[in-house]
């Protein structure tokens, strides 16, 4: 991992030195990129659920995107890094059709064949 061997080899935390270099749009691809994607996709996840609405493109960019095996990683990341659960966040923001469209697709059970 290269967060590791940055501290093995320079003594610092890689991820407060590029937050003190970067800004704006740099910093934060640059920060992402050095996230787990499945994790990335979980924090993004909660953020588009979080507080006053819900930002349904991000919802719809990540999860119908992603293959089954994706959807089953992104889960326990969710779970492991969010603390809460998915589905659960999904169904309490969503509605309707939109609603139905994505608990269905976190199933993981679509065929990809």
């Amino acid at each position: 991992e290269i967060k590791l061997q940055f501290k093995t080899m320079f003594g610092k935390d890689l991820i407060s030195d590029l937050k003190s270099e970067l800004k704006g749009n740099m910093e934060n691809i640059t920060l992402a990129l050095m996230e787990r994607s499945d994790a990335y996709d979980a924090s993004e996840l909660r953020a588009a659920m979080k507080g006053a609405g819900t930002d349904e493109s991000v919802l719809i960019e990540i999860l119908c995107t992603r293959t089954p095996e994706q959807i089953t990683e992104l889960k326990k990341a969710y779970k492991e890094f969010i603390k809460r659960d998915l589905e659960k966040d999904v169904m309490s923001e969503t509605s309707g059709t939109f609603k139905r469209l994505l608990v269905s697709v976190l199933q993981a059970n679509r065929d990809t064949s």
